[in-house]
């Protein structure tokens, strides 16, 4: 085999592997280079529901399987709703991405798909050697997506986990508003925790329930179930449903700082490179623009993470993730200041990292709550 066979490798085709290798694809600039993608998922095994917001209409438009205009937030005390103009929130499934992705690369003659794990990434002087079931493959760089192991043994950083479980329900009577979604709904809580139930109505009848918590550890499996057996019964006043499909996860949400493990030969992507908000646990419109950053300094030969992290930006998420951890029973004061206090414009914009401070000065300074204040001065020295 000769040395530096491909150009760029990809581990991993999901979020962030699925939108680099579409943006290499799109690129005038790569239609010559070697690309590798190790994938070692099939059909529906990674099937799961990619949700974000956008101003007006975006490059993922054709493959949306639901859009919302208008939005809720709800706590025991207040009921917002909300028009997310110029915004809208905007449903993907990831098996549409995926499938639309190696569908590309299937018809471009310079880019291989390799339907292997990769067991090992040996670096070299000047590529590195993929190692897997398959057989081994140079590279002059790896985009790798596998979270490393250092992060789990991990004991400095602040570390959440956004985990859920969610119910697609169908039902014989109209129970949802097909036009407007919920983000958070506080009124049925796990005591103690910052958790809430999320709904995507797909129609009158159908919709994605979710039990959602921001916490450091994990629940068992009835507990998710028992808290969305009683939203169903008791708010949405539901005593006969059909349950079509189900769907769990676990982000993390942490202040480590997972570029500390890129190489000259191996940069970390998606999770594993810190592409997940860590105050929201929201990644897809991030990754683009993290792809978007990525490629341009790849090509520009700059360091290939330059430009993509604020400092500004990751100390209000520090700030966020170290209130959430230490006053967890807390976060659903925190989030009813959030929405009550600022139009849903320009939370989104902030969470987007966009604002000016002007518009962040307005933005946190109904959150400075006595837990928030000392959260900033324990971060800022």
């Amino acid at each position: 085999m000769d040395h530096h066979q491909y150009d760029i490798a990809i581990i991993g085709l999901g979020n962030a592997g699925s939108q680099l290798l579409l943006a290499m694809i799109n690129h005038p600039e790569f239609e010559n280079h070697k690309i590798l993608v190790l994938d070692d998922f099939k059909g529906d095994s990674l099937d799961k529901t990619w949700s974000f917001w956008e101003k007006e209409t975006g490059k993922w438009d054709h493959l949306l399987s639901n859009e919302w205009k208008l939005g809720n937030f709800r706590t025991g005390k207040v009921d917002l709703d909300f028009d997310m103009s110029p915004y809208s929130y905007k449903k993907l499934k990831s098996h549409d991405v995926i499938a639309f992705a190696k569908a590309k690369l299937l018809n471009h003659p310079n880019y291989t798909l390799v339907e292997s794990r990769a067991n090992q990434v040996i670096e070299n002087d000047n590529y590195a050697t993929i190692v897997t079931e398959s057989g081994s493959f140079e590279t002059k760089l790896v985009l790798d997506s596998r979270i490393p192991k250092a992060f789990f043994e991990d004991t400095q950083s602040i570390k959440l986990q956004q985990h859920f479980l969610g119910w697609v329900i169908k039902t014989e009577s109209e129970a949802f508003d097909p036009f407007r979604f919920v983000m958070m709904d506080y009124r049925l809580r796990d005591p103690g925790t910052t958790s809430f139930i999320y709904i995507l109505p797909y129609s009158k009848t159908e919709a994605l329930v979710e039990f959602t918590y921001f916490s450091s550890d994990l629940v068992a499996q009835e507990v998710y179930e028992t808290y969305l057996k009683t939203y169903l019964k008791e708010y949405l006043k539901l005593d006969s449903y059909e349950i079509t499909a189900t769907e769990q996860g676990n982000i993390p949400m942490s202040t480590y700082r997972f570029e500390q493990h890129h190489t000259s030969l191996v940069h970390k992507i998606g999770t594993a490179g810190g592409w997940v908000k860590p105050s929201t646990g929201y990644s897809f419109k991030r990754s683009e623009k993290f792809v978007d950053q990525l490629l341009k300094n790849y090509l520009a030969d700059k360091t290939l993470s330059d430009g993509m992290f604020s400092k500004k930006f990751r100390l209000y998420d520090d700030i966020m993730l170290d209130v959430l951890k230490n006053h967890n029973g807390r976060g659903h004061l925190l989030f009813q200041n959030l929405y009550k206090n600022n139009p849903i414009s320009r939370i989104f914009s902030f969470l987007d990292e966009e604002t000016t401070f002007l518009e962040e000065l307005k933005i946190m300074l109904p959150l400075t709550s006595m837990p928030f204040i000392k959260g900033f001065f324990k971060k800022l020295f």
